[in-house]
């Protein structure tokens, strides 16, 4: 069976250098599934949940926004603002992020690029929440 080989680079680090059955990406034009042999394209990533799928398993990992490319010859590159696998997330630390960025808010209503910035954290720690509260719910149906 035909494979892509998939690329996953942040700007620290190389998340993902494997081979994939399926990578289902969120893109600002919604979800694509990309299969090998997909047609060439270049979309930007918008921030959510990226699956990669292989015969026996499939990956979670979040991505907080940049490029999908995907070339002749079933490669797919991924140039991620910013990307963590689900197992590094911790929902107590996304609890007290989103926390810390409601109360900083509230602090820096009239500072614009202080409030910016809380905010963005506020959505990176709610994202972040919603794919552990998702995933930890199926961890207890999920089948072999």
């Amino acid at each position: 069976m035909q494979k892509l080989h998939l690329k996953i680079t942040t700007p620290e680090r190389v998340l993902v250098d494997e081979e994939a059955r399926e990578v289902i990406v969120p893109t600002k034009s919604g979800q694509i599934s990309i299969l090998p042999s997909h047609t060439a394209l270049v979309a930007e990533i918008t921030p959510g949940e990226m699956l990669i799928r292989n015969e026996k398993e499939e990956k979670v990992a979040l991505v907080y926004g940049g490029f999908v490319e995907v070339q002749e010859g079933s490669k797919v590159i991924i140039l991620a603002d910013s990307a963590e696998h689900l197992h590094e997330l911790s929902e107590k630390e996304a609890e007290e992020a989103r926390n810390r960025a409601e109360t900083l808010m509230q602090e820096v209503r009239d500072d614009k690029e202080r409030f910016a910035d809380a905010e963005a954290e506020l959505a990176r720690s709610l994202i972040q929440l919603k794919l552990l509260k998702k995933h930890h719910s199926h961890r207890h149906t999920k089948l072999n």
